[in-house]
């Protein structure tokens, strides 16, 4: 069974998106794929919360999700 889910990004400053992520089965890598617009020109990074919850900003979306509790973060 395969999994698929879908963000849909509408943000400050006329940023807009959709960034689809897709896994085919349990062991497989989750494939990530994206169209963003109206991005300053530049190297960006993004990251996933643990929760869905929007409703009060980063704190109810909760920390980063890292499973596998590696080094992460933006473009240098």
């Amino acid at each position: 069974m395969s999994n698929r889910a879908v963000a849909v990004l509408r943000g400050d400053a006329g940023v807009t998106g959709t960034v689809w992520f897709s896994q085919d089965k349990e062991s497989d890598p989750c494939v990530i794929k994206g169209e963003i617009k109206g991005l300053s020109p530049g190297l960006h990074g993004f990251h996933v919360h643990q929760f869905g919850d929007s409703t009060n900003g980063c704190i109810s979306a909760g920390p980063h999700f890292n499973p596998f509790n590696k080094t992460h973060g933006g473009p240098k």
